[in-house]
């Protein structure tokens, strides 16, 4: 296995996106391969932060009693049907706390804790279809931007993939190109905190091989990405 698919594969496991026995066979891998112990570490480093950003998501009341209902029965389903706000409150408490225990139990079985980093600018960009498709990443003061390819996107050999900064007001700004597969370090005319401080989304267009020849998207806008803030 090659780093580019090492890369790869533990972006699609961080992300969950990787499944069955496809997810199974890299755990047993990761075990043993450096190079995928390697990737996780990283991936989770950059990844793992977005979860604080993620919103509580409260399952409806039917949820918990038709999980008593399997368990011990309709019977017991109907004696502990709760109330309205019985239901608003158990569920408020299972979401946070179901979270919580998900986002800890992805910790402890990828590998040990790992040092949160701080004060990083993270851009997770998806298609239409809301996959990733590839993530940016920045220190504050860094003068760089790293974009990695969760997959490999395949490209015809005279197009090429540009990241664009969308302001609040304004037209695009080119950031420059960006690597179909691996990694690409796209440099910053100003620390990432301060080049990106007015820009909510980054976005993704396939162009001409050498990026656009006018200074503006001229192709389709392939993938596109709220920039989070985690300081």
């Amino acid at each position: 296995m090659n780093l580019e698919r090492a890369d790869a594969l533990a972006a699609e496991y961080v992300l969950g996106t990787l499944r069955g026995r496809a997810r199974s066979r890299f755990e047993r891998m990761a075990r043993t391969d450096r190079r995928l112990d390697a990737a996780l570490r990283d991936w989770e480093e950059r990844l793992l932060p977005l979860a604080e950003a993620a919103p509580e998501v409260a399952p409806p009341p039917r949820v918990w009693v038709a999980i008593l209902a399997r368990i011990g029965g309709a019977a017991a389903a109907a004696a502990a049907r709760p109330s309205f706000r019985q239901s608003l409150g158990l569920w408020r408490a299972l979401a946070v706390a179901g979270f919580a225990a998900a986002f800890i139990l992805m910790v402890v079985l990828v590998r040990p804790a790992v040092e949160r980093p701080e004060q990083t600018i993270v851009v997770l960009l998806a298609g239409p279809d809301a996959k990733p498709a590839l993530v940016a990443s920045a220190d504050l003061n860094g003068r760089y931007l790293t974009v990695k390819a969760v997959t490999p996107v395949e490209l015809a050999a005279d197009r090429a993939l540009e990241l664009w900064a969308l302001p609040e007001g304004g037209n695009p700004r080119s950031l420059g190109l960006v690597s179909a597969a691996g990694v690409a370090r796209v440099a910053l005319p100003a620390p990432a905190g301060a080049a990106l401080a007015r820009i909510p989304t980054l976005a993704v267009s396939l162009e001409p091989k050498g990026g656009s020849p006018t200074g503006l998207p001229t192709g389709p806008v392939l993938y596109t990405g709220a920039v989070q803030r985690l300081y």
